[in-house]
């Protein structure tokens, strides 16, 4: 539900998503924008277990691959038009992520990390290994585009940057509107108290499951997406890498918000590009971003963010920035004048 308390970040996300590509109108700059979008979109799914779920997972990574793998088969090897393998990716991804919940779910901290880790890497070990089907090394090629654009009279970057602006926003929106429902609310209360959860009669085990399921499907719907944008994909999509590249851009941008994916697919698209001479820096970098995040801004980018605009909105309405600072002065002041 849209409330006044956010109506107006809805309304600056959808302005800036409309207007970037005007603002960086060079194909190569759209180009990232759009990389950046796809991103989000599995960062968007990831934050479903890692920020509402508590489910700390590494194995989205492979379910990325496999949505990339199961469009670029059908596309390139069976025939298919892309959009008749989006829902088979879509639902080959949520059924493994299905059956990595029904083994791991009930394993707890580390041990559901270690897991998931090891699903991940056989995922990868299938994909390189398994030639027949997705071709190994050699990788498969091409695969086609979401839209003719032919048919359309924009330039093709735009268009493939404006189709993920509206899915990046649906998935955005999905997930937003299903944290307010009864699921959502049984999923924060896991995620803060699995125990006490337990013990007022939520059945914790499903409640996980439903949302492992939702959120493999949807880094499958990215990774979709990414062959498609790609046109050819290779084993290295669905590596490890790429699961710990999405968990550490959640803990970066901030888990539980809307805009943590996006802050998040934002430092891991855009800064790789400006230290592209220098590219040995690049995993220093991140690493320095996320100790400094994580010891002073535990709720990420978007948290910080969301202090610094509360703080600006309060300096221009006149507001106090600390009510409980000013009213405590407010009795010293009668108790001294008494």
């Amino acid at each position: 539900m849209i409330t006044r308390a956010n109506i107006f970040p809805t309304i600056t996300g959808v302005l800036l998503l409309v207007l970037l590509p005007f603002i960086f109108q060079s194909p190569y700059h759209i180009q990232i924008l759009t990389q950046l979008l796809i991103w989000a979109i599995l960062f968007t799914g990831l934050d479903i277990a890692v920020g509402h779920a508590g489910l700390v997972s590494v194995a989205h990574g492979a379910l990325f691959g496999l949505g990339a793998y199961v469009t670029g088969i059908l596309t390139v090897d069976v025939g298919w038009g892309f959009w008749s393998t989006l829902p088979v990716a879509i639902l080959v991804g949520a059924l493994v992520g299905l059956g990595i919940g029904l083994l791991t779910l009930r394993m707890e901290g580390h041990y559901f990390v270690i897991a998931t880790l090891g699903i991940g890497l056989l995922i990868t070990i299938v994909i390189r290994n398994w030639t027949e089907l997705t071709h190994g090394e050699l990788g498969l090629s091409p695969v086609p585009k979401p839209i003719s654009f032919e048919s359309i009279p924009l330039n093709p970057s735009l268009t493939m940057y404006y189709l993920m602006a509206i899915v990046s926003f649906v998935c955005v929106a999905g997930s937003y509107l299903l944290m307010r429902t009864s699921t959502g609310r049984r999923l924060r209360a896991i995620r803060d108290n699995s125990a006490l959860a337990a013990a007022v009669g939520i059945d914790v085990s499903r409640t996980r499951l439903v949302a492992f399921l939702i959120s493999a499907g949807m880094a499958a719907l990215a990774g979709s997406f990414q062959a498609s944008y790609l046109s050819y994909i290779e084993p290295s999509i669905a590596s490890y890498e790429v699961g710990f590249t999405a968990l550490m851009a959640i803990i970066i941008g901030g888990r539980a918000t809307v805009a943590g994916p996006f802050m998040g697919a934002a430092i891991f698209v855009v800064l790789p590009e400006i230290l592209r001479s220098a590219d040995e820096f690049r995993i220093i970098t991140l690493g320095l971003i996320l100790i400094l995040v994580v010891l002073f801004a535990p709720d990420g980018l978007a948290g910080l963010s969301k202090i610094a605009f509360g703080k600006i909105a309060n300096l221009f309405s006149g507001k106090p920035t600390n009510p409980n600072r000013n009213s405590s002065n407010v009795l010293l002041d009668r108790k001294d004048a008494s």
